[in-house]
């Protein structure tokens, strides 16, 4: 098997309260004299059930926003430091030096060439020769998606170590595409109402989506700092769902980047949950009532309430996904990691025990991952 060493987590320095951030979209749309009931704003916003968010952009510029070009370069630029702290604390709280590292992985949604993980191994001294992988694409997939493809090469590789980082910028979409999307839609909204669900669509992402990082290490079963009572990665499962691309993603359109979140994505779960973690369990001949930890991806209350519902959970099963979307909202690939982080802080299951970690993302795809204590 595969052990989970040691997680740890970074945000940017920027926090706000989901009042404030409501406030600030209600004021552009007012000073822009946009004609739409902006009462809507206020409710999605709350009913999200968040408290406040990370943001690596601050809203300083939210009324006068920088260039497309500026936005990317400092995108790339701010998370590199976040993800260097995160990093940085990582190794040291695993007592291990960034050489002896054999692999490195990065998911990500940030576009860089060379990519993030090239540039971090420029501020931190990992060894030339390390084994990198760049996944991308998967979105908030991305941590859980990681996790189970790092545990496929250590399985192979069983003396050697890998560290996995992931970090979105989501905030960079109010440095201009979201002003810009949503005054373009409305604009429009008289002579087409068809684009009223895509308005809507872009405040409810904007509602939920913060930023932060997360990193994790990982051994093979021969690395010495596989040791017991570290939680271990027993197997994992993929699914795709076939023509479902439209249900989630990040599109590129004239005025910048959407983020795309459909509502029918909470019907999907349901379909794809039964697909993903009953071959899983099944293989092992375990049920849902052996699982000791659930650690799933929040992408918003009606995924977390799909997955209550389906496996009949109660609440408090769910509790640190509860937890992680009041405190943080969604930050994409890192929130499931975060909860993974959270969930090793906390006091652990007896010897044995299992646990299920689980993230969903564009595809529509879901990856889950069985642990055993």
């Amino acid at each position: 098997m595969v052990f989970i060493v040691a997680t740890s987590t970074g945000f940017p320095l920027h926090y706000y309260s989901q009042e404030v951030l409501a406030t600030a979209l209600r004021k552009y749309c007012l000073a822009m004299e946009l004609d739409f009931d902006l009462d809507i704003i206020e409710r999605f916003f709350t009913n999200v059930k968040i408290n406040g968010r990370y943001f690596t952009f601050p809203l300083d510029s939210f009324f006068d926003p920088p260039g497309v070009a500026q936005v990317a370069n400092e995108a790339i630029t701010k998370c590199l430091h976040v993800i260097e702290t995160t990093v940085t604390k990582l190794l040291d709280k695993a007592d291990i030096a960034p050489q002896d590292v054999s692999q490195l992985t990065a998911t990500t949604l940030i576009a860089a060439t060379p990519g993030l993980d090239a540039r971090l191994i420029n501020r931190i001294p990992f060894s030339p020769d390390i084994k990198r992988m760049a996944l991308t694409g998967v979105g908030c997939m991305g941590g859980a998606f990681g996790l189970a493809r790092i545990a496929d090469y250590l399985k192979g590789h069983p003396t050697e170590s890998s560290v996995l980082f992931s970090m979105e910028p989501s905030s960079g979409l109010w440095q201009g595409s979201l002003q810009r999307d949503l005054s373009y839609m409305i604009k429009r909204l008289p002579e087409d109402p068809g684009v009223y669900s895509n308005i809507i669509m872009t405040i409810v992402t904007a509602a939920l989506f913060g930023d932060g990082s997360a990193a994790v290490l990982m051994v093979g079963d021969d690395h010495p700092l596989a040791q017991p009572g570290q939680p271990r990665i027993v197997d994992s499962r993929s699914i795709i769902l076939p023509n479902t691309v439209h249900l989630m993603g990040m599109d590129m359109v004239d005025t910048g980047r959407r983020n795309i979140l459909r509502p029918e994505v909470a019907d999907y779960v349901k379909v794809a949950l039964h697909k993903t973690i009953d071959p899983l369990l099944a293989d092992y001949n375990l049920s849902t009532d052996k699982i000791a930890r659930w650690m799933i991806h929040p992408g918003g209350p009606k995924i977390i309430q799909a997955v209550q519902e389906e496996f009949g959970l109660e609440e408090q099963a769910l509790q640190e996904s509860w937890d992680a979307l009041a405190e943080i909202g969604n930050i994409s690939s890192p929130t499931v990691l975060y909860i993974l982080d959270k969930t090793l802080a906390g006091e652990q299951p007896p010897a044995g025990s299992y646990g299920l970690l689980l993230a969903m993302g564009p595809g529509f795809s879901q990856e889950a991952i069985l642990l055993q204590w």
